[in-house]
Formats: C-alpha cells, structure tokens, sequence
C-alpha cells in the first residue's frame, strides 16, 4: 500500500510541477507581449496627435506595472515549486 501511496504523491508532484510551468510558460508569452505592445506604442507615440500620443504614454505606465506584476507572479510560482519539491513526503 506505502508503495501505491508514494506513486500517487510523486504523480501529484510531477502534476504542479508541470502546472506550475504552464503558467509560467503563459506569463512569459503575456509578459513578452506586452513589451511589444510597449515598443510598438513608442513609435505611435512620436505622432503630431498629442491626445493620443499621451495616452499611449499612460498606457505604457500601465504595461510597464503589469510586467512588474506578472514577473512577481512568476517568482512566487517558482518558490512554491521549490518549497513543494523540498517537501517530504506523509
């Protein structure tokens, strides 16, 4: 039984290991995006059109945070796995 037990918890294991990459793997495409997104907004924002080129420039603050939110999203999901794949097992 402690052997079927052990699989269960090793398959569980390898199961948000391999979630917790997924989201990663998403966040840095989101976060690659949106760096993009801000360099394209850059060459917008040397338009005559000061209206719209403020508010790309407001835009980009935002990205800019958003970045900053999802990077730590990452760090926070590394840590997790780590601290799960130091766990020991019950």
């Amino acid at each position: 039984m402690d052997k079927e037990k052990e699989k269960e918890e090793s398959y569980l294991k390898k199961s948000h290991q391999a979630e917790g990459r997924q989201k990663i793997d998403r966040l840095d495409r989101r976060i690659n995006t949106t760096r993009h997104n801000i360099e394209a907004s850059k060459e917008i924002t040397e338009t005559p059109y000061e209206a719209q080129s403020e508010k790309l420039s407001e835009r980009n603050v935002q990205r800019r945070h958003a970045i900053g939110s999802m990077q730590k999203e990452i760090r926070d999901i590394g840590q997790t796995m780590e601290d799960r794949s130091k766990e020991k097992p019950t």
